[in-house]
């Protein structure tokens, strides 16, 4: 093993080991934990608890900040396609930092991943133009400091003026570091992306490619979403790196960070130390404490930033239990249906129905013409009639019938991940807020997508 990480694995260790045993006193009492934080954070804010759920446009314009205790604004762009400006206190981003040190000397201490060399990629969000996007203001100090020399891409050799010339930067990145042991990223298709750009651009890049397992043999761990529309493209990873531990990604929002993933657990769990977090259950609000194994609950979150009993309309199900925190899986948003001529089509029925099929397919709805339909955006190679299959949904075959709907038009490109994702980084999102997806229930996002495929697929 290298020296230089064995001794950098000792400080480490010292570092985090009483945020870890802290963290894992919360967990067996995370009520009084709850408790506790909330009292912290309302007397920060000097302001009360809000008494029901609260949306971004609620705290958009009033909130609970002292402009003085503002380090910055992180901007971005949800999957609803309204641009966030989410305020980060010196509170919130230490949140952050303390989550990435327990996820960090989770992974190196007990995941069972035997890492030699260190050498680890992580995220990249371009800097393209003007932006001036670097993931390190995440990492505290000490953290950035001691782990540094292990990152095989600095952001800070990125800045470009094009994807493509930022593509070109961090594949040569990728392709120099034979030692690479850790990828770490959000969405899996930026990573299929990534490996789609390498492929075709061997030549300029000055390697062949014989297979992903001979350019990184030290490779031992991919950590991505890997969850709800995540699973598909995560899946076609597996199949990239057979012999790689892929690990879940936990909840993280721009917001906040809700959970992580937990060796011990074997599944991710909430941040009851560093973030308010309370489950939405048809209407009622219920505490950490109050969940039940099976059920599925909308996330409500409460930050330092003033964003308090936020609804993050993310779904996640209780699959089990550690010491007394729910394990929790995440299922998709709610919310993200639709029904143009009652249809009903809802973001896990479409799951449901698409489950069994092998590529990645986006079902967009297309209201430009009187009578409306569906344009299926899927692979080259695929076969499906769409209609048939769309047709298994009983509301979708009586509007067919019934002449509402149009039958689906069908678009085939090479990669749909792919083109998502330059669709996405193209209206201003952050990697880290791309979430996978089957359906795109909202109408002007819809139309925007579909007249930036049109585009894009013009010769």
């Amino acid at each position: 093993m290298n020296l230089f990480f064995s001794t950098v694995k000792i400080i480490l260790f010292f570092l985090a080991s009483n945020k870890r045993k802290a963290f894992i006193e919360a967990c067996k009492d995370p009520q009084k934990a709850q408790e506790e934080l909330k009292s912290k954070i309302l007397q920060e804010l000097n302001c009360d608890y809000p008494n029901t759920p609260m949306s971004y446009a609620d705290y958009a314009t009033s909130l609970h900040l002292n402009p003085k205790n503002i380090s910055f604004f992180e901007f971005t762009s949800g999957s609803s396609g309204i641009k966030k400006s989410i305020p980060y206190t010196r509170g919130l981003l230490k949140s952050f930092q303390n989550m990435f040190t327990l996820w960090v000397h989770d992974v190196i201490f007990f995941s069972g991943v035997k890492l030699c060399t260190g050498k680890f990629f992580m995220s990249v969000s371009p800097q393209i133009g003007e932006s001036d996007n670097d993931d390190r203001k995440y990492l505290s100090l000490p953290f950035r400091i001691l782990l540094s020399p292990f990152l095989i891409s600095n952001p800070n050799n990125h800045k470009s003026d094009s994807s493509e010339e930022f593509l070109f930067k961090i594949s040569r990145d990728l392709i120099a570091s034979p030692k690479l042991e850790v990828i770490s990223i959000w969405s899996p298709t930026y990573l299929l992306a990534l490996l789609d750009y390498i492929e075709k651009n061997q030549h300029q890049l000055g390697i062949k490619i014989e297979s992903w397992e001979k350019l990184w043999p030290n490779l031992k761990l991919i950590s991505c979403w890997t969850h709800a529309q995540a699973e598909k493209p995560s899946n076609k990873l597996k199949e990239f790196f057979p012999r790689v531990v892929f690990q879940g990604k936990g909840l993280l929002l721009t917001e906040a960070p809700v959970t992580i993933p937990w060796s011990e657990a074997n599944g991710h769990i909430p941040l009851v130390s560093e973030t308010i977090i309370e489950f939405l259950d048809n209407g009622e609000i219920r505490g950490i404490h109050e969940v039940e194994i099976g059920n599925t609950y909308v996330i409500l979150t409460g930050q330092r930033n003033g964003f308090l009993r936020y609804n993050t309309e993310d779904v996640v199900r209780v699959t089990g239990f550690y010491y007394k925190v729910p394990i929790l899986e995440f299922i998709g948003r709610y919310g993200q249906q639709i029904d143009l001529a009652g249809e009903k089509f809802s973001e896990p029925l479409l799951k449901d129905l698409t489950k069994d099929h092998e590529g990645v397919v986006f079902i967009i709805p297309n209201v430009r013409d009187p009578i409306p339909q569906y344009v299926i955006l899927t692979e080259l190679h695929d076969i499906t009639d769409w209609d048939q299959k769309l047709k298994s949904i009983h509301h979708y075959k009586l509007a067919r019938n019934l002449n509402q709907l149009k039958a689906p038009t069908i678009i085939k490109v090479r990669s749909p991940s792919e083109m998502y994702l330059q669709y996405c980084q193209s209206s201003g999102m952050n990697l880290g807020d791309i979430k996978e997806r089957v359906l795109f229930s909202n109408l002007s996002q819809a139309e925007k997508f579909l007249g930036w495929i049109q585009k894009a697929v013009t010769p």
